[in-house]
């Protein structure tokens, strides 16, 4: 009783944020299209194909996935929402869902070169972007397993980059919070998949 009025009280809290608002309810796929219709009728479908790894979802050997429904969300703070969730074909539940802020994400990556510089520039913006999230995600689905304090740089193929890391773990989900500022890809994700 006490999980069921947990999941209640966060899918309330999580319709407060709008353009935030997050699924985190494992549920059949068409119970996640009610959710992002009614938040925004004005929202784009996208059709892309994307699969994902066993790094990203561990029990992908077990639930193989069906491509997923993806939806664009109307723009109304520091960067556009993609929301994609990732179903098993078997009985379409959802078993992973990924929130990317992002701009342009499945533009044409030859032509992102404007994108790209516009943003190699807004590093404050993101910082502060992923604060913000992170807040709403804390006031949604509790304090993070481990966080981070601020950026902290790694070594990539394409030099140093910044990256930002929070996550959060209990018995019914995973999910991971990140923030990649790269010469090629400026974008914060939220990743959460179920373990059952």
């Amino acid at each position: 009783m006490k999980n069921v009025l947990i999941v209640f009280v966060l899918i309330i809290s999580a319709n407060c944020f709008g353009q935030d608002s997050i699924w985190i309810r494992q549920a059949p796929i068409r119970e996640a299209i009610a959710f992002e219709k009614k938040l925004d009728s004005k929202s784009e479908f996208l059709n892309q194909n994307v699969s994902l790894s066993a790094s990203y979802f561990p029990l992908i050997d077990k639930y193989p996935l069906a491509n997923p429904i993806i939806v664009k969300r109307t723009q109304r703070g520091f960067l556009p929402l993609y929301a994609e969730y990732y179903y098993s074909k078997a009985d379409s539940m959802l078993r992973v869902v990924s929130y990317d802020w992002e701009r342009d994400r499945y533009g044409n990556f030859f032509e992102k070169g404007p994108v790209i510089e516009e943003e190699s520039h807004k590093l404050e913006g993101y910082n502060k972007e992923y604060e913000r999230i992170r807040g709403i995600l804390t006031a949604t689905i509790g304090e993070p397993r481990k966080t981070d304090k601020g950026p902290a740089t790694k070594s990539g193929s394409r030099g140093n980059y910044l990256t930002r890391d929070t996550e959060w773990d209990n018995e019914i989900y995973h999910a991971t919070l990140s923030m990649v500022f790269e010469s090629m890809t400026y974008r914060i994700r939220l990743n959460l998949y179920w373990k059952k």
